[in-house]
């Protein structure tokens, strides 16, 4: 059963190095911004997420910058919260879901969500 994350993550990572978003139908689109016409914090996380696999890291901040620098963080929570079994990653683990660094992670989500609908990012 631990090898259902990394199984799961390489398919979602093949499907993006492969398809990319700007010139196929994907199966989803944002339901924040067909509703509201508005972005939510997570548009363009998938043109994003193309680009970075492709190696274009610039591209893919003009398409999510918040996306782009949250990869790291997301990574070292999966790590520490699925993988920590003989306590390896415990001081990573500290930090990561340390409640001043989740409050901040939730207080920058929330002020790029306005900041990219104020500036029109």
């Amino acid at each position: 059963m631990p090898y259902v994350f990394p199984v799961l993550l390489l398919g979602i990572i093949i499907l993006y190095y492969f398809a990319n978003p700007l010139t196929e139908k994907f199966p989803f689109q944002c339901p924040w911004r067909v509703l509201t016409g508005t972005q939510c914090p997570a548009c363009g996380f998938q043109r994003a997420m193309h680009a970075l696999l492709h190696g274009e890291f610039c591209k893919a901040l003009g398409y999510n910058y918040f996306f782009v620098f949250s990869v790291p963080y997301a990574f070292a929570a999966v790590v520490v919260t699925c993988y920590n079994r003989h306590h390896v990653f415990d001081r990573l683990k500290a930090f990561v879901c340390h409640p001043i660094v989740l409050r901040l992670y939730v207080l920058l989500f929330l002020a790029w969500w306005v900041i990219r609908n104020v500036y029109d990012i």
